[in-house]
């Protein structure tokens, strides 16, 4: 193999790959970046068995090829190369050649023919969705899926495909998140019903790629294979197995209607919780948030056992009864820095019910954010 790449494209793929490696692969191979050159592009690949990614971008095909490389070393190279482009040549000892304007690297490389099949070419017709609506949607979702068991079916988002709308939906028992977008194709032409728990692991990746490969593409691609889903576009690939189980029915948790409502500016509030988390406990994250009838103000208050206590108060448009809540503010910071709307709406019944999070505003998409409150003593 002897190629020629563009620096900063090569160092864009590299990185994209190289997450799905792992440290604790059981097959060393799989610690290994896969090139292969061929018509005019190269294809770099790697995998971990349970995600796999494969990007693409243009090259100088000198001598058509595969090898696989140390992803780690790899990406220093790469990240460190200071010419405007990259050439890669491989000797019959799998040995790489790395030229980048004056420095010259040697690493040594693996055959391939151990490098597991990374994403095969897929035949049935795909579900294409608007790239930045799916972006969208796994920002506002994706981090309320369980952290701690990479096994549970919290860790993973429930992704359903129902005529021409998508759905993702995820919670990890304490909060929980939904939102609810169009495809982008014609109902006729798409009456499909498909339905899968992804990692969310995968979903955050799915996410950076998208944001990294947005040019140039419009929409993303969703295959639904047995134990997997594949999403490509023009310039990457991602296949993740799927979390085994039923996901809870969560819409049933979801309160039809709350009689108190809390209308917020996004950012006066995202700021105000910042403020006073400051002196927040640092064990458990409580903020307390009361509302009185017929006050135009909401007051925030928090109290660390080792440093003390902060208050502010922020304006509101509130109906509804005079009620305290308190919850861990960083299931709200969290959403609020995503969500990108100029004004969202807070619903609560009472001190110990849902809070439930809507959007104040219209929008083509629908989205539901529910937290759990915390019992004060």
């Amino acid at each position: 193999m002897d190629i020629e790449v563009k620096t900063e494209q090569f160092k864009k793929v590299v990185s994209c790959a190289s997450r799905a490696t792992s440290n604790k692969a059981i097959q060393p191979i799989l610690n290994n970046i896969l090139l292969h050159s061929e018509n005019g592009s190269l294809m770099v690949s790697a995998t971990d068995l349970d995600l796999a990614i494969e990007c693409k971008l243009p090259a100088e095909i000198l001598k058509p090829g595969r090898i696989t490389l140390p992803a780690k070393k790899l990406d220093e190279i790469v990240n460190k190369a200071s010419g405007i482009s990259v050439n890669i040549s491989i000797d019959k000892n799998q040995l790489a050649k790395i030229l980048s304007d004056k420095a010259k690297f040697q690493i040594n490389g693996v055959s391939p023919d151990e490098f597991p099949e990374v994403i095969s070419k897929q035949e049935e017709k795909p579900i294409n969705i608007n790239q930045n609506e799916l972006m969208r949607a796994i920002s506002l979702t994706s981090f309320a899926t369980s952290k701690f068991e990479s096994t549970s079916i919290l860790s993973g988002a429930n992704f359903e495909i129902n005529g021409n709308k998508f759905e993702i939906g995820a919670t990890d028992g304490s909060r929980l998140a939904r939102y609810t977008g169009n495809i982008g194709e014609d109902k006729e032409e798409n009456d499909q019903r498909k339905s899968a728990v992804i990692p969310g692991r995968a979903l955050a990746e799915l996410e950076k790629l998208i944001d990294t490969f947005k040019d140039g593409n419009e929409f993303v691609s969703v295959y639904f294979l047995p134990g997997q889903v594949v999403f490509q576009n023009n310039d990457f690939s991602l296949s993740t197995r799927l979390v085994n189980g039923t996901f809870p029915e969560y819409d049933k948790l979801i309160p039809k209607e709350q009689s108190n409502k809390a209308d917020f500016s996004r950012s006066e509030l995202l700021a105000a919780l910042e403020r006073v988390a400051i002196l927040a406990n640092e064990r458990t994250n409580v903020i307390k948030l009361t509302f009185e009838k017929g006050k135009k103000f909401a007051q925030l208050n928090s109290n660390s056992p080792d440093y003390g206590n902060a208050t502010d108060e922020i304006e509101v448009e509130y109906t509804g009864n005079s009620v305290e809540i308190a919850f861990n503010y960083r299931y709200l910071t969290e959403v609020l820095r995503n969500l990108q709307t100029d004004r969202i709406l807070l619903e609560m019944e009472t001190s110990l019910s849902p809070i439930l999070l809507k959007l104040s505003e219209k929008a083509n998409y629908r989205y539901t954010y529910l937290i759990m409150p915390v019992q004060l003593r």
